[in-house]
């Protein structure tokens, strides 16, 4: 009988109800939301996936499904120095500073890979950060 419990434990962990799943998703939203640094989501297309509240204010309009270079920069390509780019490319973590074009402050962008199950990049997760670090000569 103890087993018969047992396996009846681990199929209700496998096989989580919808409403449970949604609740979850639900949760992981509402933090992913509360993180102050903008948070973009992207595929190997640079189209946005998903955004937190914090990089929404960076986008106009509504963002979801667009080439990011098209619809924040209006370039008909991404840059060849993207770090989204550069990671889609080599598959691994890219850093790079702009100057925020409402405040003028110098980001700090980040890009890590996500993967498959088979270690095939599927999509790059970009995290920008207020970096005082920058040079000088970026900040006129």
């Amino acid at each position: 009988m103890n087993a018969d419990i047992q396996a009846h434990g681990n199929i209700d962990k496998k096989h989580a109800s919808p409403v449970r799943k949604k609740k979850r998703w639900g949760e992981f939203d509402r933090i992913f939301d509360m993180i102050t640094d903008p948070i973009v989501v992207f595929d190997t297309e640079f189209k946005v996936v998903n955004l937190n509240k914090a990089a929404r204010h960076f986008f106009t309009g509504r963002p979801l499904g667009k080439k990011c270079f098209l619809i924040k920069h209006k370039f008909a390509l991404a840059c060849k120095d993207c770090p989204i780019w550069q990671t889609l490319k080599t598959g691994v973590t890219a850093t790079s500073e702009i100057l925020s074009p409402k405040s003028g402050d110098p980001i700090l962008l980040k890009t890590y890979p996500v993967y498959t199950r088979l270690r095939k990049i599927k999509g790059v997760v970009m995290i920008g950060r207020e970096s005082n670090d920058i040079p000088v000569k970026w900040k006129r």
